[in-house]
């Protein structure tokens, strides 16, 4: 407990520093940020530095560690390391977009019209939500790769491994490289420092397209440290792992424990959106926001902003991502108990697959109507609009998980058969073709 507290203070340290101190740095970001765009800029002979650079801030949104986590979640025969992902994600993410609500830092260009824009990022700054979660992602999905933890207990269920996994004796992750990369020439520390520089690559990619100042970029790597260590060293990563565990056996009591936590979150959450939405001195602020947002082509111009919206709207939002973890674990532990029934289990099986598949046909179906029904029942009222939008945000999540427990990986076995089907289909061609020759 005295890791965690400590670890905290120090992150309520950085954080006080930042609210206090952080507007210091914004002409200094500005100025290093304009320098490296006409440096760097496309068209020139050293442009090629900006492709890298939005290869690097690509890697840190959300779409791409989404597509990741999705091709991790199929391959993986151990779904519990792949949770954990997701989960430290869902947690980086909203956490970040929480701080961001406190904070209510602007972005370089709602300040200086002279930034020039790739992309449009709205909502406040502080800290950079890429440099955050990136950081987190980054770490636990390289160490899985790495480590190979996405194919233990490959040969056994998850039920039936629990008491092994318990029998095993724990190891550190640096022991654990040595017993899989012994005669390998780079080591841990070095496999540390590649983590590192990927995660500094994507902050300087921030800073470089504009989005976020230099200080938001460090306490993004600041509050990501902070996640990662009371993962490792204060027993998160433990206490995910037995909430997986635990909810194979459909234990409602957990699943009711993990929705109250991230609904009382979600609910300060939300009490904080009104606060900032109503406090003049913001009001002010982001009038004069709003003006300069205006002048960025790229804001403008097909990219997406509505000067009607809200800036605490994409913050809120984000923290809706925190119950996907417990949609996805709702999911994927009924799939699981189904499948150790002995009796009629070809039965149970097309019986939950057909359960699934409407259901998912239900929710895409809902959201075809979001924007319909957001301007009935809402009309002109934000706050209506806002728990619409957040209303049908779950609905997202709850299509996620079905892809992820069921969609997919039947599909992926549909085309599986046939392609084996096919095959075989052409052996028995050619081994008739051979007797009638005989």
């Amino acid at each position: 407990m005295y890791k965690l507290l400590l670890a905290t203070v120090v992150l309520l340290f950085f954080l006080v520093l930042d609210n206090l101190y952080g507007s210091l740095t914004y002409n200094i970001s500005n100025e290093i940020t304009k320098f490296l765009q006409i440096q760097f800029e496309y068209g020139k002979e050293t442009g090629y530095f900006e492709y890298i650079l939005l290869v690097f801030s690509t890697a840190g949104d959300a779409e791409c560690t989404n597509i990741l986590t999705l091709l991790i979640w199929i391959k993986a025969q151990n779904k519990i390391q792949i949770f954990k992902l997701i989960t430290m994600n869902a947690i980086a993410a909203a956490f970040g977009n929480l701080i961001k609500m406190i904070m209510t830092q602007p972005r370089p260009f709602y300040l200086d019209p002279q930034i020039k824009l790739d992309f449009c990022y709205t909502g406040f700054g502080d800290p950079s939500g890429h440099s955050l979660r990136s950081f987190v992602f980054y770490t636990i999905l390289i160490e899985t790769i790495v480590l190979k933890k996405y194919n233990t207990q490959e040969n056994c269920s998850l039920i039936e491994s629990d008491k092994l996994v318990q029998d095993e004796k724990e190891i550190s992750n640096s022991e654990l490289y040595k017993q899989i990369y012994s005669n390998q020439y780079f080591s841990y520390s070095k496999y540390k420092f590649f983590i590192a520089i990927f995660a500094f690559l994507i902050g300087i990619g921030r800073l470089y397209f504009g989005v976020h100042f230099l200080n938001q970029i460090i306490i993004g790597w600041v509050i990501g440290g902070y996640i990662i260590y009371v993962y490792y060293y204060c027993g998160l990563e433990k206490m995910i792992e037995q909430a997986f565990r635990n909810s194979l056996f459909l234990n409602s009591y957990r699943y009711m424990k993990m929705l109250l936590v991230s609904f009382l979150i979600f609910t300060f959450a939300y009490l904080l959106y009104f606060e900032r939405h109503y406090e003049q001195s913001l009001i002010e602020l982001k009038q004069q926001w709003k003006q300069n947002i205006l002048k960025q082509p790229q804001c403008t111009d097909g990219g997406g902003y509505n000067p009607k919206n809200k800036f605490e709207t994409h913050d809120i939002s984000g923290i809706s991502i925190l119950f996907f973890p417990c949609y996805l674990l709702a999911f994927y532990s009924k799939q699981q108990t189904l499948l150790k029934v002995e009796s009629d289990q070809i039965l149970n099986q097309i019986g939950q697959n057909i359960q699934y598949l409407l259901t998912y046909i239900i929710v895409y179906w809902i959201q075809i109507f979001e924007e319909q029904t957001s301007t009935k029942i809402a009309g002109n009222s934000e706050t209506k609009k806002l728990l619409c939008k957040i209303f049908f945000t779950q609905f997202h999540y709850l299509e996620i998980s079905i892809l992820f427990v069921m969609i997919i990986p039947l599909s992926l076995r549909l085309v599986t058969s046939f392609f084996k089907r096919q095959q075989f289909s052409k052996i028995s061609q050619i081994d008739q073709s051979e007797m009638e020759m005989v």
